[in-house]
């Protein structure tokens, strides 16, 4: 490693750093793992007011062939420091004001398997000859197939933000705009939905560098410090999350009609049938009047309070043709917010953080989905009493009950993927508490302490969710086993 720092005339300062790096890594019997690259940045200030910054990378990775395993990634920001200028002198209200901007590329070499370039044999089904006479012969069998031009996932990245401060750094501001372009993403083709070889090749078709994908977003982070009298100090920050994306390519197999593709949708999306209301000897008419097509037939014969979706090819038949991507949320929020509040008295500390989350679902499965089943079986589950209280029956037949008629006869259609079963996952948790107490005795200079604290903490001691089967927080949409 190389560092180079000097300033010219008191303004110009300028550092430099030359890295290069080479890893082997063993993990148990395998063979090394093995990586090197050089790194090398370069900074110049301005009398710390104009600020500019160029890193790049030249990494190499064994996952890939000779002439596609090295990857260039460069990188550059920018900044200007406003409060720095004259002309801003006598804005004295503004403790600080920096706009700033930063563009570059990153890569990734993380794959499934390793040399995904290699084609391997190994050992395979072996050959008998005569008739039963025990004589066996060992065969070889190709492996998965090699792909020599698989090369580095890649993603531009840009970023633009804002730093502010004022009324004596008591108000703080921060407001962050990302987009991130990711292209060559390393693609399983074997995947759902993808589009690899036919069952008659054989053989699973290698990875490719074909995915693309797009992220966008804002965080904004607000804090305010002050300070009452002597003794009494308070704080309140809040930060705020915004994150979109969309699958732009997935090389998917072709289909008959645009919903049915993950393309322009969020990653996560979930190809589902759209729940429209319960049966009951209205609904064909009411179908009609409100979608101006005929009622569809379903996989079963629909009976009162049997679950009814919609047509969406318009084919009078419900099937799999009618499950589409674009309804509901993912398990992955649009929208994070975080909060922190406290305050401290003389020796006394409060401090409290809560997290949230929206536009965030989770779909239910097994026995939160159908009574009685599991992951163990069909009748392996119990019975919920929330199930009890809250499907469609005859004495009951409410179109707001959150569960069809209970039924193993059409199970298949009552309890299918649809977004009945798509739950809101948004919420609101008092994440920490934590009320601490902090001790001033004579004695600590001599021990050496500068602190001694005394603290009793607490963890999602509250939660306000829609969400009734289990933590909002996790991804699980199941019953524990």
């Amino acid at each position: 490693r190389v560092d180079y720092n000097r300033v010219f005339k008191d303004r110009h300062e300028v550092t430099a750093m030359l890295l290069a790096n080479r890893g082997n890594r063993t993990v148990n019997n395998e063979l090394a793992y093995h990586s090197q690259g050089i790194t090398g940045r370069f900074a110049y200030y301005y009398n710390q007011k104009y600020l500019m910054e160029f890193n790049c990378g030249y990494n190499g990775s064994e996952n890939f062939a000779p002439g596609k395993r090295y990857g260039f990634f460069p990188a550059g920001s920018i900044g200007w420091v406003i409060s720095e200028e004259p002309f801003m002198k006598k804005a004295s209200w503004i403790d600080f004001l920096k706009v700033r901007a930063s563009y570059g590329l990153v890569g990734s070499d993380n794959v499934s398997s390793r040399f995904p370039y290699l084609a391997f044999y190994g050992g395979g089904s072996g050959y008998h000859f005569g008739n039963n006479f025990g004589t066996e012969v060992g065969g070889t069998s190709e492996g998965n197939l090699a792909n020599e031009n698989l090369t580095w996932e890649k993603a531009r990245k840009l970023n633009v933000g804002i730093d502010f401060t004022t009324l004596n750094q008591r108000l703080a501001l921060t407001v962050d705009a990302f987009y991130e372009y990711r292209f060559d993403i390393i693609t399983d083709m074997n995947g759902d939905g993808i589009m690899g070889y036919p069952d008659i090749v054989g053989k699973d078709a290698a990875l490719q560098n074909l995915g693309e994908v797009s992220n966008r977003g804002v965080d904004v982070e607000l804090s305010w410090n002050d300070k009452i009298g002597k003794d009494f100090r308070y704080w309140a920050g809040i930060n705020l999350s915004y994150n979109q994306n969309e699958i732009i390519e997935r090389k998917e197999a072709p289909q008959e009609y645009d919903y049915l593709y993950q393309k322009g949708h969020r990653i996560g999306s979930r190809k589902q049938y759209a729940f429209w209301r319960y049966y009951d000897e209205q609904t064909p008419a009411l179908y009609e009047q409100t979608f101006h097509r005929p009622f569809p037939t379903h996989s079963v014969v629909l009976q009162d309070g049997d679950a009814v979706y919609v047509d969406l090819n318009g084919d009078r038949k419900i099937d799999e043709n009618d499950m589409g991507y674009d309804y509901g949320f993912t398990d992955d929020p649009e929208y994070m917010i975080g909060l922190n509040l406290g305050f401290s008295w003389k020796n006394w500390e409060v401090n409290t953080q809560w997290t949230g989350a929206w536009n965030v679902s989770r779909m239910i499965s097994d026995v939160f989905r159908q009574p009685f089943v599991s992951s163990a079986g069909s009748n392996a589950g119990g019975l919920l009493s929330y199930h009890l209280d809250h499907t469609w029956t005859p004495e009951n037949p409410s179109q707001s009950a959150e569960y069809p008629r209970a039924t193993q006869v059409n199970a298949s259609n009552n309890y299918a993927t649809s977004t009945l079963f798509e739950k809101d996952a948004k919420y609101l948790r008092l994440k920490t508490l934590q009320v601490a107490y902090n001790f001033q005795f004579p004695l600590m200079k001599k021990l050496g302490l500068t602190t001694c604290q005394l603290a009793f903490s607490g963890y999602n001691l509250l939660t306000f969710s829609p969400y009734l089967w289990g933590d909002p927080e996790a991804t699980a949409s199941n019953a524990p086993t």
